[in-house]
């Protein structure tokens, strides 16, 4: 009888804890021009060229520290690493408050970049608590506060910057802060003593943890075939302003509005339909339809030439939303207990380096199509995402063969994963 209060216990704290990343990456959307103004005086060119490094230096950071929190968390259990990290974020929504330079924006993204790794641990914390069968249901309900974090989170932040520009950092810093403390005094650990491991340099740098994951070389070719996904997908941060503003001559509120309607689409999906759709269907048959209708979404934003167009596109691709959550509880029933956190680390360090990596690409493809020095085709991005969504689906195909049709038992999985590390 005591289970389920515990286990909704948790899943309602890794759910705030995951909104909030969302909220405190949103909110800085529409109002980063003004910012950068604010600081430096920056013009919309310069600060585009800013709020790129901006970006990177987070994905950098996110990109080492990840599988660290996933390693310590596995070491020392779930509590203490996501209270230090809701802690972490609080200070860094203060900074950038309080920034007086740029050099101290880029310093609150180092410290944004390093505490907002929470997912490898809060990840993990649903996998502790729950049932193999399970687990898609609950990692969408995880995927929905995602989502809906990316709803709020550009509205709060357009609502409250026009008031003050730095007024959206200092009510979240203060809203993680208070999470901080419910978590503090009544979140409980959910990592069993005896499932815990010694931590290790090697399997928590960014490389460690996908070699150690190799181990397991069905769940490292899905994870192969995730990366591509995330690098598609990263078209939309990466570009999705310019892009409708080319397209269609989106003025900034219809484009908050357009990242409104795609979040509380994806929240949805994710939130209602991921388990019944992965329960009637399983695993991989939902995969596969997410990623095609990826592609569908993906080719249709290639070629739009105008807004109908293009909110045809978004009401096609939240259809997706699904994807993720069932391949997290595709990979995490061929891993033990004692390595969750390791490889919610590696999925969310290869999410890291496809943000590293992708938007720079993005963003010199839609350069290059609409210059004038060449043929004019501002969705040119979602051609190549469409490419890497196909690719993906090839892998995954094999990574599933090689997975067998049918998911083991959890005690089988284990004595499989046992046998191998052998």
């Amino acid at each position: 009888m005591q289970e389920n209060p515990t286990k909704g216990r948790v899943l309602f704290f890794v759910c705030s804890v995951v909104f909030l990343d969302a909220i405190g990456f949103g909110l800085i959307m529409p109002i980063m021009p003004a910012l950068l103004d604010d600081v430096a005086g920056l013009s919309i060119s310069d600060g585009a060229t800013v709020a790129g490094l901006l970006l990177t230096t987070f994905a950098i950071m996110q990109f080492i520290c990840a599988p660290i929190l996933g390693g310590l968390s596995d070491r020392f259990g779930r509590r203490p690493v996501l209270l230090l990290a809701l802690l972490g974020f609080s200070i860094d929504s203060f900074i950038m408050a309080w920034s007086p330079t740029l050099t101290w924006l880029f310093v609150a993204r180092i410290v944004s970049g390093i505490f907002g790794a929470t997912y490898a641990a809060g990840y993990a914390c649903i996998v502790d608590v729950s049932a193999p069968e399970e687990r898609a249901k609950l990692f969408g309900y995880a995927g929905a506060a995602l989502g809906l974090g990316f709803i709020f989170g550009p509205a709060l932040g357009g609502l409250l910057g026009e008031y003050w520009v730095r007024l959206p950092f200092i009510v979240a810093g203060v809203l993680i802060f208070l999470v901080f403390l419910v978590g503090y005094f009544t979140f409980p650990e959910t990592l069993k003593k005896e499932n815990r491991r010694e931590f290790s340099w090697t399997r928590a740098n960014p490389l460690g943890s996908l070699i150690s994951i190799g181990r397991h070389p069905a769940v490292l070719i899905v994870l192969a075939a995730l990366f591509l996904i995330q690098l598609g997908n990263h078209s939309y941060s990466s570009i999705w302003s310019f892009y409708v503003t080319a397209v269609a001559g989106w003025t900034p509120f219809f484009i908050g509005l357009s990242i409104s309607v795609y979040g509380f689409g994806v929240a949805g999906v994710q939130g209602g339909l991921t388990g019944p759709v992965v329960a009637k269907f399983g695993e991989a048959r939902a995969i596969y339809f997410a990623m095609i209708i990826g592609v569908i979404s993906f080719l249709i934003l290639a070629f739009a030439q105008n807004g109908t167009q293009i909110y045809i596109a978004i009401a096609i691709g939240i259809f997706a939303g699904f994807l993720g959550p069932a391949i997290q509880a595709l990979m995490t029933e061929r891993i033990p207990a004692d390595s969750q956190g390791e490889l919610q680390g590696a999925i969310t360090s290869l999410y890291s380096l496809a943000s590293i990596i992708s938007p720079a690409v993005m963003a010199f493809i839609f350069t290059a199509q609409t210059d004038e020095t060449g043929p004019y085709l501002p969705g040119a991005p979602f051609l190549l995402a469409a490419a890497l969504t196909v690719l993906a689906l090839g892998i995954f195909i094999v990574g599933v063969r090689r997975l067998g049709d049918r998911v083991p038992p959890a005690e089988e999985a284990e004595v499989a994963v046992a046998e191998s590390v052998d």
